[in-house]
Parts: structure tokens; C-alpha cells; sequence
């Protein structure tokens, strides 16, 4: 994680440098890229001002349908807006724009409006952004409409000479795996492969949100509808946003046969693997390159934009990604390749999702396999380490055990040797009594055979009187 924001960080100050040191080197301000914002049918502004942060280095150009609309224009669009225009799209030709977004359009597109989105893309456009809905409008609702009408638009188109076969499928997509809380908030992996220097868009931009998104699929010219990525899908068709493997299709419109809704014409209900989510094809009318770009979500008017820098506490790179995005699609390759060659990232050549998840899974397993052994040998040294303790315990046990009795005995000891103590005392008090009554006795019998040879004496004396 701290290696990505090193990364975003250098993004975002290369991002403000390079342009300067452009211009300086050229010694002047370089010309600005003319970006249109439809909001004259029927979407709200929400997501708007985001996208304008995004790129503050472009004019913008926001198409209300009236007054009062443009009235209520939040300051942040109205100040960083180049210019606020109420009509509708039939004024993109005189524009002379870049880019036209149309965020999905809940209103019908009318045929002047077509035609005049036709006559742009054909002579001045470089690239149209038609992002739609899933089959459970954000809007409310059970009428996909948003599919409905970029997809007219985009048969318009066909129809006029320009050979684009994206088109909008009318299901909703979900990823049990990876989101943000729930199913239908997908967290979409940025996968554009190499094709077109399509690379570029995954510059510092991995994750982003596609918040109840629907599938982008691509029709042939006899009307026959197909994934991204079946067999034969035209080779100028760049996958940009999928899903993981454990993607799967979901169908909300209609509930029953006969109610109101479309079911999809590509993708089948149940269905499960990595879906595309946004594809770009990329066209050459009379050598010009151009750019059509549709979606299954959009950057405005969505229940919550992909210009999402985080939700519910997953982080993502919906502004990076955003700008990438629209700097790659009107081929403004400067700063991308500037900041390719900074923070070191080559482009990637396109690998399939099977092969990348093979490899992941793969790749989980020997480490699963490496932490069961090693945990097999924690386990069994702990065990041992177990053993070593109880062991060593048992013997402190004897040991204390042993230093108690030996306590015991050495105070019986002490006692014993107490009681010979007062023992000998007593009887060297003894001796001594002993010692002075028969030295009494010896000097009383001393006395008395004195006394008896004095008797004898007398005696003697007496019988010779």
C-alpha cells in the first residue's frame, strides 16, 4: 500500500510539472482539449464537478436544455465550466471539441441531434464516451433507458458509415469477490492491455468503482449480438474495466414476460467469469484516429460515480483512472508517457483473465502449502518446547521437593542436637554432685578409721592398765 501512494504522489506531481516544463520549453501555454458534458437529457449534475477537478487543464463545455437547469448549476461547475450552453447537442459540430461525455441519457436523442454527432465525430471529434446503466436503472425504474438510447445512437452512427459495434447489453453484472460490501458495488480491475498504447490508461490506476453496473457487448453488421472477447470480436476493440472470474450476470428487467425491460442479448442470466464492464474501439476515418467508448456505468449522474476515489473503506483510483482515461482517448500522450517512464512502469502486453487468475491461484496454493509445512514445524517444535518445560517443571518440583525434606531433617537435626546439649549439661551437673558426695563420703570414712584406731589405741592402753 505505501508503494502505491509513493506512486499516486508522483503522479500527481508530474502531472502538474510536465505541462509546466512544456510549456516553458515551447515558450508558450500549450492549446487546452475542448470537453463536452451533456447534461441536456434528463441526468442530474452529481459527478460533474469531479470530473472538472480531474482535469482542470481543458476547457469545459456543459450543454443544458434550459435556463433554469443552468441557474442551478452548482458554483463548483459554473466556476471552472469554460463555457455553459442551453440548447442541445446539435451544437457539438460547431464546437470543434475534442470529447463529447454523455452520461446516461434517460431522454431520447433526437435526429438533428444525431446528425449533428455524427457530422462532429466524422470531421473534429476525437472521441465520444456513451456511458450507460444496468438493467436496474440508478434512476429508478424498470425502463433501461440509458442502454436504449446510447444504443441508438451508436446504430445511428453505424448506419451513417462509421463502423462502430460496441453496444450496451441490457443485464446488470455483479462480483461476490471483490466489492465494496456488497455484490452490485463492483470494484472493477483496470485491464486495458497493450493494444493502441491502451496501457497507458492502467497508469497508476487499478481499482476502480462500477456501482450496479451492466456489461459492454458488440453487434455485426447483421445484428447478431456478442461478448467482449468471443471469437471473432474485431480486433479494434480494447477491453479497458472487467471483472473478476467470479463475475456473474443478473437480469432485474423484465420480471415477467410482457412487463416493461429487455433481457440480454449477449450475456445470459447465471453466467459467471470476468465480464467487460467498459471496451473503447478504436476507428481510422480518412486517416484520422477516433474513439468510441461505451460503458456499463458512467462518471456522472450514477448512484455514486466512478470518479470515486474511496467507498466503504476500499480504496480506489477512479480520479487517476478518469484522467488516463480521457488523455489517452484524444491521444494527449504526453504526460502519460512522461509518467510512464518516471515512476519506471512498462507497458504490459495483454494476458488473458484465465491465465492471470490460473497463475494467481497457482500461485496461492504453493504459498498455502509452504505455510501448512512451516506451520506443521512450528507446531511440532512448540510441542517439543511443551514437553522441555513440563519436564523441567517436574524436576523443580522434585528438587523442591528433595530441599524440603532435607530442611525438615536438618531442623530434627538442630532439635536433636539441642536436646544432647541439655542432656549433657544435665549430666555434667550430675557428675559434679556425684563428685562432691563421694568426696564427702571420702573424708567422712577417712574420719571414722581414724576414729576406730584411736578407739583401738585407748583400748589397747587400757588392757595393759
Amino acid at each position: 500500500m505505501w508503494m502505491r501512494k509513493i506512486i499516486t504522489t508522483s503522479l500527481v506531481v508530474a502531472s502538474i510539472l510536465i505541462p509546466l516544463f512544456v510549456g516553458l520549453i515551447a515558450n508558450a501555454a500549450p492549446e487546452l482539449p475542448i470537453i463536452v458534458v451533456d447534461l441536456a437529457h434528463g441526468q442530474g449534475h452529481n459527478g460533474v464537478c469531479a470530473m472538472m477537478k480531474t482535469i482542470p487543464d481543458a476547457y469545459w463545455v456543459v450543454v443544458v436544455k434550459d435556463e433554469a437547469t443552468a441557474e442551478n448549476l452548482p458554483t463548483c461547475i459554473k466556476n471552472q465550466a469554460y463555457d455553459i450552453i442551453v440548447g442541445d447537442l446539435t451544437v457539438v459540430a460547431d464546437l470543434r471539441a475534442n470529447m463529447l461525455i454523455i452520461g446516461q441519457p434517460i431522454e431520447a436523442f433526437s435526429d438533428a441531434e444525431k446528425n449533428a454527432i455524427v457530422t462532429w465525430f466524422k470531421e473534429a471529434g476525437e472521441a465520444l464516451w456513451c456511458a450507460t446503466d444496468s438493467d436496474y436503472p440508478a434512476q429508478g425504474g424498470n425502463l433501461e433507458l440509458a442502454m436504449i438510447n446510447c444504443n441508438d445512437l451508436l446504430d445511428y452512427m453505424m448506419a451513417s458509415g462509421i463502423d462502430v459495434n460496441l453496444r450496451a447489453d441490457f443485464v446488470s453484472v455483479e462480483d461476490p469477490e471483490l466489492n465494496a460490501g456488497r455484490s452490485y458495488r463492483v470494484v472493477a480491475l483496470v485491464r486495458p492491455g497493450d493494444a493502441f498504447n491502451a496501457s497507458l490508461i492502467g497508469l497508476g490506476a487499478e481499482l476502480v468503482l462500477m456501482h450496479g453496473p451492466g456489461a459492454v457487448a458488440w453487434v455485426d453488421k447483421d445484428g447478431n449480438w456478442y461478448k467482449v472477447g468471443d471469437p471473432g470480436t474485431p480486433e479494434n476493440i480494447v477491453p479497458i474495466v472487467v471483472t473478476t472470474e467470479a463475475g456473474v450476470i443478473v437480469e432485474h428487467q423484465p420480471k415477467k414476460p410482457g412487463e416493461p425491460g429487455n433481457l440480454g442479448f449477449a450475456h445470459s442470466v447465471g453466467e459467471t467469469g470476468s465480464f467487460v464492464l467498459m471496451a473503447a474501439q478504436v476507428l481510422n476515418i480518412e486517416g484520422a484516429r477516433k474513439v468510441v467508448i461505451v460503458s456499463g456505468e458512467s462518471p456522472y449522474y450514477g448512484y455514486q460515480s466512478l470518479v470515486t476515489s474511496e467507498y466503504y473503506g476500499v480504496e480506489l483510483d477512479g480520479p487517476r483512472f478518469f484522467r488516463n482515461l480521457v488523455l489517452w482517448a484524444i491521444e494527449s500522450y504526453g504526460e502519460l508517457k512522461a509518467l510512464s517512464k518516471i515512476v519506471a512502469i512498462k507497458p504490459t502486453p495483454t494476458i488473458p483473465m484465465e491465465e492471470i487468475m490460473s497463475k494467481v491461484e497457482e500461485h496461492t496454493k504453493g504459498v498455502e502449502q509452504k505455510m501448512s509445512s512451516r506451520l506443521d514445524n512450528i507446531d511440532a517444535r512448540v510441542t517439543a518446547i511443551e514437553n522441555s518445560i513440563k519436564e523441567i517443571t517436574s524436576s523443580m518440583e522434585e528438587l523442591s521437593n528433595a530441599v524440603n525434606s532435607v530442611s525438615t531433617g536438618f531442623k530434627t537435626l538442630q532439635n536433636n542436637m539441642k536436646t544432647l546439649a541439655d542432656s549433657m549439661s544435665k549430666a555434667s551437673e550430675g557428675l559434679t554432685t556425684l563428685k562432691d558426695k563421694v568426696s564427702t563420703l571420702y573424708t567422712m570414712s577417712v574420719a571414722a578409721i581414724i576414729l576406730a584406731i584411736i578407739a583401738l589405741v585407748a583400748s589397747g592402753f587400757a588392757m595393759r592398765k
